[in-house]
């Protein structure tokens, strides 16, 4: 039977073994880094990512969804999915370790230290999955911000005698400030244009990698212009005013949810203490009148 000071003994022996290891790892990364060039920590953190995630199998369907995710919150680069399986597997080990320390440190003993690494090590697996979905609602609602003046841009173009790409690439240069992500995504349309593909083939390209209605409203309105030779500045106005439209009722419906949501701490935050300094001293002063009264009886 193992003891519980066995199990502190081997799970500090192994967080040891992992710690040396990746000390020598990055002594080695950093020193061929010295050998061709200086190399940034963030470089060593994301080799060291890289060659975790190429280590660990995954299936096709596992791998095509994780890589639709990542193009969802904007990483396209080839190398963004064994580095995002490299942090999962990263996030597994290192709170699988520290929660069986913490439960030999501070539980009673016993086998619950194997308890603990399953559960931190479930927690570090599933907490990177919820990472990337956080991710991917914050770029959401970015674009979704970012769009009415993009629009507006693009329709001042359009309306001033440019051509289609032409109006693009001047909204792009002037979002790459404001609104990098946006300028970004919209980037990819007309340099596109300039390879092989179509503008129609970039436009589709552009609602696969992205999860916000509004945008993949957008690319739709102008592969209905580009097919039908529809108007497209009378389009983009009118999709403007209804996004800013809906982006105030948000904004109202989420003031008017304010004073719901204040209900709580004021309830178990303000008003005990708005009690305790308005019936204290009456409460002590009641007490007192009791004592003198009753001849001490109430203590």
């Amino acid at each position: 039977m193992i003891t519980p000071e066995f199990a502190l003994l081997g799970g500090f022996f192994l967080l040891i073994l992992a710690v040396v290891g990746g000390v020598g790892y990055w002594y080695l990364q950093r020193k061929e880094a010295n050998a061709e060039g200086e190399m940034a920590p963030e470089g060593l953190l994301a080799g060291t990512l890289l060659a975790f995630g190429e280590a660990v199998p995954a299936r096709d369907s596992q791998s095509e969804r994780y890589r639709k995710m990542l193009l969802f919150a904007g990483y396209r680069r080839p190398e963004a999915l064994p580095m995002f399986f490299g942090a999962k597997v990263a996030a597994t080990l290192v709170f699988g370790v520290l929660a069986g320390v913490f439960c030999l440190i501070f539980g009673e003993g016993g086998a619950g230290w194997l308890t603990a690494v399953l559960a931190g090590a479930g927690m570090g697996y599933l907490l990177t999955d919820q990472v990337l979905s956080w991710l991917i609602r914050r770029r959401a609602e970015t674009l979704k911000r970012s769009l009415p003046l993009a629009l507006e841009l693009l329709v001042l173009g359009l309306e001033g005698g440019q051509s289609l790409d032409s109006a693009l690439m001047d909204t792009v240069r002037e979002l790459r400030v404001p609104h990098p992500e946006l300028a970004s995504e919209l980037a990819t349309v007309p340099t596109g244009v300039l390879s092989t593909r179509s503008r129609q083939d970039q436009l589709r390209l552009l609602m696969e990698r992205n999860t916000e209605a509004e945008l993949k409203r957008f690319a739709q309105v102008l592969i209905d212009s580009d097919r039908f030779g529809t108007s497209l500045a009378g389009a983009l106005r009118n999709q403007t005013r209804y996004l800013r439209t809906h982006l105030r009722q948000t904004a109202q419906e989420q003031a008017r949810k304010v004073s719901v949501k204040l209900v709580f701490p004021v309830f178990f935050l303000i008003f005990p203490a708005v009690l305790l300094v308005t019936l204290g001293p009456a409460v002590l002063q009641l007490m007192g009148s009791l004592e003198s009264g009753f001849g001490g009886v109430v203590k």
